[in-house]
């Protein structure tokens, strides 16, 4: 029986929110007061185009999880899948395993809100920063950090609602931001291609920063990184090969490779490793809070959370997810890293931290890392040909001898048995990082997964109530009720 608890509901109205800003902490990111930068008058110099796009970042916070912000991606990445289960209800996020969400559901409505915030202070910046005076480089670079923001936000949202409003330009009234009604896919991700796009071709984006207190900021390797992602979702295989390619021919070893112990890419006294290409960055301890809730969220108790604080079972992983990992025996090191039992409850280890207060600890969430760009291109060289086998194992190899475990040979497998042992090493390597859910949908086994699932282990709402199965539909989520009602233009997902 799960518990709910309603300590932390919020609800607010997305569209119509778009003007509003927050801060946020962590090196580079370090404003002492929100950045309300409304006014025309504002953006003159290259101080303030700075803080506009501290803004755009501190939006990451909010898009990724924060407490008295959005949940996060979790929720749709993880709770929806089959790898983990929300104990403990929250605000919503219990619907999320059985599907039986109404668009009235906090959590889509939070990140619907905070999604659109973030592409609101993106487009802030991208419509004042030309006429400022400032340096050049910096100019561009600033350009193409918040192009990349803004992509990611909308890669998100394409994902999560399929057509949404695409916004471009900043709105300057809650009563233009009326006007925009939902867009296809196509149309969504042709402008995150051309944002990320952009990026990639400007040359004062560096590979990485030099200064400590630059970690954090959008690379070079973190545009093409997320550029190769969405080559993979629309199924753009010689896209996201060439892409891949370029990443792993310019990067592997020096700006970025895989960490000898794989517990240590998670240690907050080791964030920002060379396995990280991009990550949402947190720190504990400051006023206003920019810590990282989900030490907390996915604790089992108290205890587990640090001794500070609760440990508040929103995302602990399923027993489906531990038999997997136990598949492979002692030898893979990420069962020991990835989870510990509490209380009966399997809680993981990656976000583990002693917070500052609740919802206030350290552990950055991870966009993307070096083992999921050798994974990807694995997955797509399999793709793109059966006769690409041999070659699509070097890079799952690299992952899997990593973890302890002995590689693959070609001699075994076929194009489509590859294609299901990339899937399982995903699901193992990136547990708990928001990634299973969207990887079901877009190799087409959402379906076919999840029912089997629900079936094996007889998942229902109630007692009285059916076995959870779920259809076609249930591949976008419902758009929240409070944006169709603030903007009648908006239309809801077929079959909410």
């Amino acid at each position: 029986m799960k518990r709910i608890t309603n300590k932390y509901t919020t609800v607010i109205l997305g569209m119509a929110a778009l003007l509003a800003a927050t801060s946020c902490k962590k090196s580079f990111i370090d404003l002492t007061d929100p950045t309300r930068i409304i006014s025309s008058d504002y953006y003159k110099d290259s101080a303030s185009i700075a803080t506009a796009v501290t803004a755009s970042y501190a939006s990451l916070q909010d898009m990724y999880g924060k407490a008295g912000g959005s949940r996060g991606i979790y929720p749709y990445g993880e709770v929806a899948s089959d790898n983990t289960t929300a104990v403990v209800e929250g605000t919503g996020i219990g619907e999320f395993e059985y599907f039986s969400f109404t668009s009235a559901n906090p959590v889509l409505q939070s990140s619907w809100t905070y999604m659109y915030r973030c592409i609101a202070r993106c487009n802030v910046v991208l419509a004042r920063i030309d006429p400022v005076p400032m340096n050049a480089a910096v100019k561009s670079r600033f350009q193409s950090e918040v192009k990349f923001i803004r992509a990611l936000a909308y890669f998100n949202l394409v994902r999560i609602w399929g057509d949404v409003p695409l916004v471009t330009t900043e709105v300057q009234t809650v009563a233009e931001s009326y006007q925009y009604g939902r867009q296809p896919v196509a149309a969504i991700y042709a402008q995150i291609e051309k944002d990320l796009t952009e990026a990639d071709a400007d040359v004062n984006l560096p590979a990485k920063y030099a200064s400590t207190t630059d970690l954090g900021r959008v690379t070079k390797t973190a545009v093409k990184g997320l550029l190769s992602k969405v080559y993979l979702t629309e199924m753009k295989y010689t896209e996201a090969g060439n892409k891949l390619n370029e990443f792993i021919t310019a990067y592997d070893g020096t700006t970025h490779s895989l960490l000898a112990n794989y517990s240590d890419i998670f240690l907050t006294s080791n964030e920002m490793n060379a396995e990280i290409v991009f990550a949402v960055r947190y720190t504990k301890g400051n006023v206003p809070s920019t810590g990282s809730p989900f030490t907390n969220y996915f604790a089992a108790s108290t205890s587990n959370a640090g001794g500070v604080g609760t440990g508040y079972l929103f995302n602990t992983l399923r027993k489906d997810l531990v038999d997997t990992m136990a598949a492979n025996g002692a030898a893979d090191k990420r069962t020991a890293a990835s989870y510990t039992v509490v209380n009966t409850y399997y809680a993981t280890k990656k976000y583990a931290d002693v917070a500052a207060a609740d919802l206030d600890a350290d552990p950055d969430w991870i966009v993307l890392r070096y083992a999921d760009i050798l994974l990807m291109y694995a997955e797509v060289l399999n793709e793109q040909s059966p006769t690409n086998i041999a070659t699509a194992l070097t890079y799952l190899n690299r992952v899997r001898v990593r973890a302890g475990l002995t590689g693959l040979t070609a001699a075994t497998l076929t194009q489509s048995t590859l294609r299901l042992a990339i899937e399982k090493e995903r699901r193992i390597e990136l547990n708990l990082e928001g990634h299973r859910w969207f990887d079901l949908v877009r190799t087409g086994r959402a379906l076919d997964v999840m029912n089997n699932h629900f079936t094996k282990y007889v998942i229902k709402l109630n007692a009285t109530s059916p076995i959870v199965q779920i259809d076609a539909h249930n591949l976008v989520f419902p758009i929240p009720i409070g944006e169709i009602n603030t903007n009648p233009i908006l239309t809801q997902n077929l079959g909410y």
